[in-house]
């Protein structure tokens, strides 16, 4: 009689807790007014960081607060859209807050539904051009690429994996950024979406920067997502010797950006320190821009050489920048999923021979990659692969088997 009162006890006991744990879940996850379109994100009070002690409490992925997007927003073949703020993990393995827009397509099915994970390329030092700012406002020239998915009833997120903090080019800030963005898109009860969904994910340039390295983290970092495949081009495999590459031309301030955006995630690189008296208000200056949007960075500092703001005229080779490149190069783990690697070989801004050897890495190690070099394109017009890598996403969610061109 006692072990059946005490079996009781326990099992009313754990789904006491049980039912605890989950209204704690779903009191985290407060919702906010509809989006104010006239609010930009850097004077938003939605993207305020929740405390250092809050974002401890809560695991990666986990949903912290969520509110709809303007029915203006949204277009014709979307029946509803979303900024969901989740918990992500940073470069110092420290908790941060990220925010994710999330876009269910009106021709979305009631169950059996898949997801995209689009990585925008908003390259930014502000959160002003960030994709949920950008979708809000209607200028994200982007979902071009991911319509088609959207009309075959798939739903679409796109992480602002750069954080709050807008750190861009920072890999592992960016990596879990995005599979945290997976996370939580799942975890949202409106997605309609649970932990057995299918997932793809796509992106060029600053948007393949975080989908390559979301691919080497997710074995170790989100073992638990059932990834389908991934399809990335336009590399930084190496930030420096894109630096280098890009240092005195036209894309001049990528090499400038790069060097604001890691410094806001290694914040022992004083990088006012290194620079000349111009270079401390260019440096300010700097990270108020982005490459795709206003105000813009390509076009400030076009042809400028990183000698014209920094002390050091071999401040890349300096060993405390070799080694944060060293952390923030590719190549480090192979990814388990399947890959394209889409690649303009004539690409001004990412040296051809970097994203060679990332392929070979990737192959000497048991990957299955297609590997795709395109001829007569440019970095700009490499974009158009994003096609190609949403045909070559298309194919893995039907279950096509994974073409490999590696020898």
């Amino acid at each position: 009689m006692n072990r059946t009162v005490n079996r009781l006890t326990t099992i009313a006991g754990l789904a006491c807790a049980g039912a605890l744990s989950m209204t704690t879940l779903v009191q985290a996850q407060q919702v906010y007014p509809t989006v104010d379109a006239k609010l930009k994100p850097t004077a938003d009070a939605f993207y305020t960081s929740p405390t250092s002690g809050e974002l401890a409490a809560e695991v990666p992925g986990n949903v912290l607060r969520y509110r709809a997007l303007p029915a203006a927003s949204l277009g014709t073949s979307l029946k509803e859209g979303w900024q969901v703020m989740y918990r992500s993990t940073n470069t110092k393995n420290q908790p941060v807050a990220m925010v994710t827009t999330v876009l269910i397509p009106k021709a979305a099915p009631a169950t059996g539904r898949k997801l995209l994970s689009y990585q925008s390329f908003y390259d930014s030092l502000t959160l002003d051009c960030s994709p949920s700012g950008q979708a809000t406002s209607n200028t994200l020239l982007e979902k071009t690429f991911f319509q088609s998915a959207l009309n075959k009833g798939y739903i679409v997120t796109m992480a602002d994996y750069e954080g709050l903090e807008s750190q861009w080019i920072v890999a592992k800030n960016s990596g879990q950024g995005v599979l945290d963005g997976i996370r939580a898109t799942l975890r949202f009860s409106n997605s309609g979406l649970n932990a057995l969904t299918p997932v793809g994910m796509l992106g060029y340039s600053g948007g393949g920067f975080a989908t390559a390295w979301a691919a080497e983290l997710a074995a170790g970092y989100a073992p638990e997502l059932k990834i389908i495949g991934a399809a990335q081009g336009g590399l930084p495999v190496n930030p420096i010797n894109v630096a280098k590459k890009v240092d005195g031309g036209f894309w001049a301030g990528a090499y400038l950006g790069a060097v604001v955006g890691l410094s806001r995630a290694y914040p022992e690189l004083k990088v006012e320190d290194y620079a000349t008296p111009e270079g401390i208000v260019a440096i300010k200056d700097i990270g108020t821009r982005c490459l795709t949007g206003s105000p813009n960075l390509l076009t400030a500092y076009a042809y400028k050489k990183g000698s014209d703001l920094l002390k050091d005229p071999n401040f890349l080779n300096l060993p405390e920048m070799q080694a944060i490149n060293r952390e923030n190069t590719m190549g480090q783990n192979t990814p388990k999923i399947p890959l394209q690697i889409f690649q303009s070989i004539g690409d001004q801004v990412m040296p051809i021979a970097d994203v060679d050897s990332l392929a070979a890495y990737y192959c000497a190690n048991n990957a299955t990659l297609e590997y795709k070099p395109v001829a007569g394109t440019d970095h700009v017009l490499g974009a158009m692969g994003l096609s190609g890598g949403l045909t070559y996403l298309l194919n893995r969610f039907d279950g096509k088997v994974a073409p490999n061109n590696c020898k």
